[in-house]
């Protein structure tokens, strides 16, 4: 059994780390992996089930969670979604509005609103720095609304986890998508069209 210590890492370390450890771990071995923040936990939890392995957690009373990781044991479980409507295109949100003030707020919720008119959707919406308040903040939740409606439809959506820290939100305060970081959101962004909002 390996050990590998990630905590107080900033994104991506951890899913680095991990990347590195499963890549010299022989099939079937495993690994406990300790981290102390949410977002490197989803992070690695993510990765390592996307590597095809499986990871249960521990959470430990000094804020530490182990994470066991089996290379090689994964299961890949389909959500009924239809990939077919989904374009290579990533929407990248970098801000909550487009341009200043109300008029820039009302543009980014029609915009993202209008997304859902469409048949053919953008297989990814990344949010960073400011952008991550659009699924974070209760005063956004017609945005929200619409952002779980394009979830729903199969959109994978994003907000990146350095950003949330660095804007001191509380990352269970999400309320839509999941947690990325640098390692998925680079592997997107060189692997689809992006669209920046």
């Amino acid at each position: 059994m390996n050990n590998l210590n990630c905590k107080d890492l900033d994104c991506p370390k951890p899913v680095l780390e991990l990347k590195k450890a499963l890549e010299s771990l022989p099939e079937n071995g495993i690994i406990d992996v300790e981290l102390n923040s949410v977002s490197s936990v989803e992070n690695c939890r993510r990765f390592a089930l996307s590597q095809g392995c499986t990871a249960t957690e521990e959470k430990h009373p000094n804020g530490v969670t182990v994470m066991k990781i089996v290379k090689g044991f994964g299961c890949d479980v389909t959500v009924g979604t239809n990939k077919e409507t989904l374009l290579n295109r990533t929407i990248f949100v970098k801000t909550n509005r487009i341009g200043n003030g109300e008029l820039g707020k009302k543009l980014m919720h029609g915009f993202l609103k209008t997304i859902l008119e469409f048949e053919l959707l953008p297989r990814y919406i990344i949010f960073v720095n400011e952008g991550v308040l659009l699924t974070t903040q209760e005063e956004n939740s017609t945005i929200v609304e619409v952002l779980q409606a394009l979830s729903s439809r199969g959109v994978t959506i994003y907000s990146c986890g350095l950003c949330l820290q660095a804007l001191e939100i509380d990352p269970t305060s999400l309320q839509v998508g999941e947690i990325g970081n640098a390692y998925d959101t680079m592997r997107i962004l060189l692997s689809t069209d992006v669209v920046s909002l």
